[in-house]
C-alpha cells in the first residue's frame, strides 16, 4: 500500500471518530494535535493523567493516545483507571526507550500498539491505520451482528422482506431439511470462488475446511434440529484452496405449526479480525520474549537460554500429545520461567559460586515473584506465564519449591518447562559451574525420573534426545560443552 494510500484509508476509518490525546510536553502535544486532525474530527488533548480521565469520564472516545511520564498521575495508572471503566477500550501509547520498565504493567493491561518517541508521522500514520481498521471492522461487525440477530428473531415473512438488504451486505445461503443447499447470494458465489450452478443441490461440505473437526458440525445439528438457533465461527475453504473464516449464525425457519421448514445461514466474513488478532497474539510473544532476554542477561545469562527452553519446551509439549492452543501458550510463555530474578539482589543473583542455604531460601522467591508479575492478568498468555514462572521448580516427588507441588498437582506446563530448563542449564556454561558432558546430562535425568522429573516426560525426552541435541546445537553461539 502506498503512502497516500495510507493517508486515504486512514481518514476513511476515521472518519466520525473521536480522540483522546494525553501528552504533558506542549510542544510534543500541539504538533501531534494538528496530525491527529488531519484524520480525526474530534480530537481532545489533556496535559496529564488525571485531566485525562476526568475527560473519559465525562465523555465517549473511540481511541486513547497516552504518553507514560506525566505529572499528577501517569500513562499507567490513566490506563488502569481506563481500562476499569472500559476493558476493551483501544489505546495506543507513545513511549521512550528509558521508559521500558513499564513494559511489564503494560502488558499486563493488554496494550499492543506503541509508538516510540521522537514520534515519526510515517510510523504513527502505521499504527493509527493498525488501530481504526479494527475499531472500523468491530463497530461494522457489532451494527451488522446486531441487525441480522434482530431480523432472526422475526417470523419468516419478515426475514424474506429483509432479505434484499442481508444479501447485500453478508453471505446467505439456505438449505432443506437435508442440509442441501437451495439458495446462495452473490456473495457466497463470491467468496467461495464457485458458481451458483456449483453449489446448489450440494451440502456445505464443499467449503468445509480440513481443520474443521466433525464435532462442531454434529453440535451445529444438534443445536438447529432442536430449533435453536446456532452461532459460532467457522473456517472455510475457497474453491481454489485458500481459507477464509466467517462468524455464522444459522436459524431453523418455522412454519406457522412450528415445525422446521428449512435452514437459514447468514455469515460475515472476519478473516483480517482474525489476521489481526493473530498479529496481537505475535506482538505479546515477541514483548515476552524480549522480557526474557532482559532477565537473562541481568543474571548473567545469554537471550539463548530463553530461546532454546521455549523450542525444547515446545517440542515437549508435542510429544506429549497437548493441544495446538496449549503448545502455543507454553512456546510463548516459556521464557518467562526465571522473570522472577529481577527481584533478587546481584550479591546472590550473581554470586559465582554455591549458595548458602540463607542466600538460597531468598533465591527460591524467584519463583513467587515471577507469579506476582503476570498472575493479575485475564489474558491466557500471561496465565500461562505466572503458571511456569511459579512452578517450574516443583519436582515430581513433591520436594520442590515453592510449594512442595507433587506428581500431577504441577501443571503440565510447569513439569515441561522444568526439565527444558534443567536440561539446558546443565548444557551451557553459567557463573557458578562449566558445562556438562552430555552423556553426563542424560544420566541424570534418568536418574530423576520420578524425583524431580515427570516420568513420562522423562521416556519421551529420552526416545527423541537426538532432536534435543539438535535443538542445542541450532542454537549454540553461546553454549559451550567443553
Amino acid at each position: 500500500m502506498t503512502f497516500k494510500e495510507k493517508l486515504n484509508k486512514l481518514i476513511q476509518y476515521g472518519d466520525g471518530m473521536r480522540v483522546l490525546y494525553v501528552e504533558d510536553d506542549n510542544l510534543i502535544r500541539d504538533n501531534n494535535k494538528e496530525l491527529l486532525q488531519s484524520f480525526f474530527p474530534f480530537v481532545q488533548t489533556a496535559v496529564n493523567g488525571r485531566e485525562g480521565v476526568d475527560l473519559y469520564e465525562n465523555d465517549s472516545f473511540d481511541l486513547v493516545i497516552s504518553d507514560i511520564l506525566m505529572p499528577e498521575m501517569n500513562g499507567i495508572q490513566m490506563i488502569e483507571k481506563i481500562k476499569s471503566i472500559n476493558s476493551n477500550q483501544s489505546i495506543i501509547v507513545t513511549s521512550a526507550c528509558e521508559e521500558s520498565s513499564y513494559l511489564l504493567e503494560l502488558i499486563n493491561l493488554g496494550i499492543g500498539q506503541f509508538v516510540l518517541k521522537p514520534i515519526k508521522a510515517d510510523q504513527m500514520i502505521d499504527v493509527l491505520l493498525n488501530v481504526t481498521e479494527s475499531i472500523f471492522n468491530t463497530k461494522k461487525v457489532e451494527e451488522f451482528n446486531y441487525n441480522i440477530q434482530r431480523d432472526l428473531m422475526h417470523q419468516s415473512g419478515l426475514l424474506e422482506q429483509y432479505k434484499e438488504i442481508v444479501d447485500v451486505t453478508s453471505i446467505v445461503s439456505k438449505t432443506d431439511l437435508k442440509g442441501k443447499i437451495t439458495y446462495v447470494n452473490d456473495e457466497f458465489c463470491k467468496i467461495s470462488g464457485y458458481s451458483r450452478e456449483e453449489l446448489l443441490h450440494t451440502s456445505h461440505n464443499i467449503v468445509r475446511h480440513m481443520d474443521m473437526s466433525s464435532e462442531v458440525f454434529r453440535e451445529v445439528w444438534r443445536t438447529i434440529k432442536g430449533k435453536q438457533i446456532w452461532q459460532g465461527t467457522i473456517k472455510n475453504k475457497k474453491k481454489n484452496g485458500d481459507a477464509y473464516i466467517t462468524q455464522t449464525t444459522i436459524k431453523p425457519i418455522l412454519d406457522v405449526h412450528g415445525e422446521i421448514m428449512e435452514y437459514i445461514s447468514i455469515r460475515y466474513d472476519v478473516t483480517e479480525l482474525y489476521e489481526l488478532n493473530e498479529e496481537i497474539w505475535n506482538t505479546q510473544s515477541e514483548l515476552l520474549d524480549l522480557v526474557g532476554e532482559i532477565g537473562e542477561t541481568r543474571s548473567n545469562e545469554t537471550g539463548q537460554h530463553v530461546h532454546r527452553v521455549a523450542k525444547y519446551s515446545k517440542l515437549l509439549g508435542e510429544l506429549y500429545g497437548l493441544e495446538e492452543k496449549d503448545i502455543m501458550l507454553l512456546y510463548s510463555a516459556s521464557p518467562m520461567h526465571d522473570i522472577g530474578k529481577i527481584g533478587i539482589p546481584d550479591s546472590i543473583l550473581l554470586k559465582p559460586g554455591k549458595l548458602n542455604d540463607e542466600e538460597f531460601e531468598i533465591m527460591k522467591n524467584h519463583a513467587r515473584i515471577g507469579n506476582e508479575i503476570f498472575k493479575k492478568s485475564k489474558r491466557p498468555l500471561m496465565q500461562t506465564a505466572a503458571i511456569i514462572a511459579h512452578e517450574h521448580h516443583e519436582k515430581w516427588n513433591g520436594l520442590g519449591y515453592p510449594q512442595g507441588l507433587s506428581g500431577e498437582n504441577i501443571h503440565i506446563y510447569g513439569r515441561i518447562t522444568a526439565l527444558a530448563d534443567v536440561f539446558d542449564a546443565l548444557n551451557c556454561k553459567r557463573v557458578y559451574k562449566q558445562a556438562w558432558p552430555m552423556e553426563k546430562i542424560i544420566d541424570l535425568i534418568c536418574e530423576e525420573r520420578g524425583k524431580h522429573f515427570d516420568p513420562k516426560l522423562v521416556d519421551l525426552f529420552i526416545d527423541n534426545v537426538d532432536q534435543f541435541i539438535e535443538i542445542s546445537n541450532q542454537f549454540s553461539d553461546l553454549v559451550s560443552n567443553n
